[in-house]
């Protein structure tokens, strides 16, 4: 009888254990629901439907325009970095999220296709220190005025070809025109500027 007690005791507790490790029918359906939801295609968001409100693509340029004042901020930003002084210019260290050409060249190409993106980045003033990128301000900027008023947007194919007039003050350069052809890139989905012509501000894609 003793034993056949304690055969009991073992086989109760044997299932007491299993029902605990085993999981719950709340745990089964998350599980399903995260499956569920890992297997939808991803949302388009909005810079994959550009174009269709012209305040759109006026933030986007307005973004892709100002991508080496970020990372010049961030550099000033970058409260416990070092700073190398060499050939009368300061060189700044930038923060881990751009202390490498490949994460500055990614950030940049966000908004700029990669040959542009590469171009922005080569004419930065960089200078490497222990396998990190450090920067050196630059004594010009090209502030541009991209707003609905002065950008005009022509939608063709899925391209986007847009022109922005009056897009600096005029006693800075004569040339204030700018045209943007933007793409969709064919791995991301996303626009992406091909092309920017103008006289204004081509110093930062020669």
């Amino acid at each position: 009888m003793f034993k056949w007690k304690n055969w009991i005791f073992i086989l109760t507790l044997s299932l007491l254990v299993t029902g605990c490790n085993s999981p719950s029918n709340q745990e089964k359906a998350k599980e399903k629901e995260k499956a569920k939801a890992q297997s939808k295609p991803p949302k388009q968001t909005a810079l994959q439907k550009l174009g269709d409100n012209k305040m759109e693509v006026v933030l986007f340029l307005n973004r892709a325009e100002h991508v080496l004042e970020e990372v010049y901020y961030s550099a000033l930003e970058n409260a416990k970095g070092k700073t190398v002084h060499e050939d009368s210019l300061t060189y700044r260290e930038l923060p881990k999220r751009f202390d490498s050409k490949d994460k500055i060249v990614g950030y940049f190409s966000r908004f700029w296709s990669k040959p542009l993106a590469e171009a922005l980045y080569d004419n930065m003033s960089t200078k490497l220190v222990k396998n990190k990128v450090y920067v050196s301000l630059p004594s010009t900027d090209f502030p541009t005025i991209i707003s609905v008023r002065n950008t005009n947007v022509q939608k063709l194919n899925g391209d986007l070809n847009v022109t922005v007039e009056n897009a600096a003050d005029a006693s800075v350069v004569a040339d204030r025109t700018i045209r943007y052809h933007l793409v969709r890139d064919k791995k991301t989905k996303r626009y992406e500027i091909k092309s920017r012509n103008g006289t204004y501000g081509s110093e930062n894609f020669q």
